[in-house]
Parts: C-alpha cells; structure tokens; sequence
C-alpha cells in the first residue's frame, strides 16, 4: 500500500528539502493550517481533517470541492494531527511521514514526536522531517544512518533504557543505560564512510539525524 504522508501547521520553510522526501503514489493527509503548506510543497490534499481553528478561509475554500475534508470539533482529546494518523490508520496505512509537525508551539511539536512513538509501538514506519533534520523511533531492530548526515543524537523520550549500541559513531556505546535526566546521546557523528547502527534492547529512543 502507498505511504501517508500528514502535513501539519508547523513550521516548514525549506520546501526543496521537504519534496525530496515524497515519494510517487503518497497519500496526502493536511491537518487544519497545514494546509498552507499545500503550494509550497506543489502537492494536491487527498484529505483534509481539522477542527479549522487555524486554517484560513480562502485556503480551505480553495480545496473545498477538490478533496475530502473531515470536520472536526474543537473540544476533543486528539489534536488534528494524531486523528489524521488514526484515520489514516484505519484506511489500512502502515508507512507515514509528518512534515509540518515541529516549531512554533512546544507543546504540539512533543504531541508530534509522541505520534512516533504511537506508531513504532502498533509496528508501522514513521518519519518527521523538519528544516534540520529527520527523526524516527529506534528499539530492538538496528536503525542505520548513512555518514551523509552531519550529527545525530539519540535521545531518552520515552523512559529510561538499557542495552543501547551505538556502532560505527566518533562516540560509540555498548550495552549502555541511558536516563531520561541526562541526555548523553547528543551530537554524535558516523565515522566517515561506514553506517552508524542503533539499537536498543530495553526501551525505545528517538534518533534525530541533523542535515
């Protein structure tokens, strides 16, 4: 099945950056004022889902009779962005990329980086692209990144946890214990021309990848 890519009103200046990571056949899903981005990113809504607390009119009326717009109300317990992953969800959807979904408001960006997890636990591919960087949940399974990347960091967002490896980094760990009080991970680097792997045998971390 194609991938869903869910598009929020966060920040996302570089759109260059942002389309070279769509892939042909994605299905794509924009959270209330996340639909400002739809120029930027040269791409048609598939779906539309919010309570519009935060989407121009005009904007929204330019896709009024274009796609399907889900309407939702303003007191409930989902933001915009995790009710489009739970419809998305429900349409069958393992594969999904969240632009959008960082800067601005603190709150909404660690309710986005929950998302992740949210999806690493139920077993789907999930990535959040902003301007700097890519994140994504790392467990049991080796997650790779390739030397292209300048720094990545890997943090403590869901607990304290044990059996971490880091290979091919300038700061390598070996069946280490990180707590989520200090987060020792930040601003490692992968050897030049091998692949970084980590892995978490107790626990799950996020891996940011910075550009």
């Amino acid at each position: 099945m194609s991938r869903c890519v869910i598009v929020s009103a966060g920040e996302l200046r570089d759109y260059a950056r942002a389309r070279a990571f769509l892939h042909e056949g994605d299905f794509f899903v924009f959270c209330d004022g996340g639909l400002a981005h739809a120029d930027g990113l040269g791409i048609k809504p598939d779906l539309v889902v919010g309570d519009f607390d935060s989407c121009d009119a005009s904007v929204l009326a330019k896709w009024q009779d274009s796609c399907e717009i889900v309407q939702l109300p303003r007191e409930k317990d989902d933001t915009d962005t995790l009710f489009a992953v739970k419809l998305a969800l429900e349409k069958g959807f393992n594969d999904f990329l969240l632009l959008g979904a960082m800067g601005g408001r603190f709150d909404h960006a660690l309710g986005n980086v929950s998302i992740l997890l949210y999806l690493q636990g139920l077993g789907k591919k999930a990535l959040l692209v902003d301007d700097y960087s890519v994140m994504q949940i790392a467990g049991s399974e080796p997650l790779l990144i390739e030397d292209s990347y300048s720094y990545f960091s890997v943090l403590t967002v869901a607990g304290d946890v044990s059996g971490v490896n880091i290979k091919n980094a300038k700061y390598p760990l070996e069946n280490a214990s990180l707590s989520s009080d200090f987060q020792l991970g930040i601003s490692n680097e992968v050897l030049p021309g091998k692949v970084a792997q980590v892995s978490v045998e107790h626990g799950r971390v996020l891996v940011v990848t910075v550009f």
